[in-house]
């Protein structure tokens, strides 16, 4: 049985100081590059930001891709990056690249 994509949605949204960027749908190819180029947009405005992964329905490796360069630049360039602990399918992935326990999460 086919399901189609559900569109690809970033919700913006303030929580205790920190910019919260709720993802929702799917997070693949097609999404990745307009979840950079949020996360540029956000980063630079110099407060914490959180990535609410709770709400995806899937998560490729290009999505993947994205999130680890954000935790690398945080790193790198001293801003504040947290991750949700994510939904079941985002859940899956992290534990298949070997990755739970090892990202900000809250």
């Amino acid at each position: 049985m086919y399901s189609a994509p559900e569109e690809f949605t970033i919700q913006v949204s303030r929580r205790q100081n920190a910019t919260v960027l709720t993802l929702r749908g799917d997070l693949d190819l097609a999404s990745a590059e307009g979840l950079s180029a949020s996360l540029a947009t956000h980063r630079d405005a110099g407060e914490p930001v959180i990535l609410d992964l709770d709400a995806l329905n899937f998560i490729d490796s290009s999505g993947l891709r994205v999130i680890l360069q954000a935790v690398e630049a945080s790193g790198r360039d001293g801003w504040s990056f947290r991750i949700t602990a994510g939904s079941e399918p985002v859940q899956r992935l992290l534990q298949a690249a070997g990755l739970t326990g090892r990202l900000p999460v809250v």
